[in-house]
């Protein structure tokens, strides 16, 4: 099991029972995986038999290294299974943050609905904010915040 994409799933950011479906998924005996990641060949069996009754929603990660945005979404179907963690925060899997194009430092927009909750990259956000304002028929080329911020002025003006 010396293949980099061992080492890529084991070292990545996924639930136990993904990397051991990743490596199932790679061709690897469920004594190796067992072994590789420090757990019982039972665990390992559970998992891939439990599998076989009821699949889960997510595939395992596929060979290439770095997923990216238009190749992420065959890495699973419409929905992930997140945990919360202490204080509230919910890791993303990597093939999530490909799709988001999502970076540390970044900004990602969640957006409530009905029934949950969307999150959107920060330049969809600006897509949608675009869409928006060209469907209300306005200029995006206009600076509507300078536009309110001369209003103001004007009003605070003749307030004094």
């Amino acid at each position: 099991m010396d293949s980099p994409n061992v080492a890529r799933i084991v070292g990545g950011d996924m639930t136990v029972s993904d990397k051991i479906r990743a490596l199932d998924a790679e061709g690897y005996p469920r004594a190796d995986i067992a072994r590789v990641l420090g757990k019982r060949y039972q665990h390992v069996r559970n998992v891939l038999e439990a599998d076989k009754l009821h699949p889960p929603k997510e595939k395992p990660l596929a060979a290439d290294p770095s997923p990216g945005v238009q190749d992420a979404g065959r890495h699973f179907e419409s929905s992930q299974r997140l945990s919360v963690e202490a204080g509230g925060v919910v890791r993303l899997p990597p093939e999530l943050l490909a799709v988001l194009q999502a970076k540390p430092g970044s900004v990602v927009i969640a957006e409530v609905q009905d029934d949950g909750v969307k999150l959107f990259s920060n330049g969809a956000a600006w897509d949608r904010v675009r869409a928006l304002v060209k469907q209300f028929g306005i200029d995006p080329k206009r600076d509507l915040v300078a536009e309110l911020i001369a209003e103001r002025r004007a009003e605070a003006a003749q307030d004094d």
